[in-house]
């Protein structure tokens, strides 16, 4: 008989059954906290990835202002208020433009 006592008090311990409504209005509120979250979170990332579109047009622009500069190796450099790696970077970007638009490829920018 110590085997129906064992069962009865885990029937006594085990917790009540949540009602099926509770758990969906719960369930609920969760998910619209979550979609909540991530509507703030992508218009963060949405603000942030114009700042950045727009930095990039700037900095477009001011380097095809510039006088370019000859220097012994035959590359053309400008005056940049760039840091050495950012320049490095901006050359790079530039020279993977050149190649695209002279196999005729159109990059799509921004995404979307």
């Amino acid at each position: 008989m110590g085997g129906e006592d064992a069962i009865f008090s885990w029937f006594k311990s085990a917790k009540p059954v949540e009602d099926t409504t509770e758990r969906l209005e719960r369930l609920e509120k969760g998910m619209r906290r979550l979609e909540e979250e991530w509507t703030e979170v992508y218009h963060k990332f949405r603000v942030l990835q114009m700042r950045v579109a727009k930095q990039v047009q700037r900095l477009d622009k001011n380097s095809s202002q510039e006088e370019p500069q000859a220097e012994g190796d035959g590359v053309v450099r400008t005056a940049s208020s760039l840091s050495p790696r950012m320049q490095k970077i901006q050359e790079e970007i530039l020279e993977r433009r050149r190649r695209g638009a002279s196999a005729g490829v159109v990059s799509k920018e921004g995404g979307e």
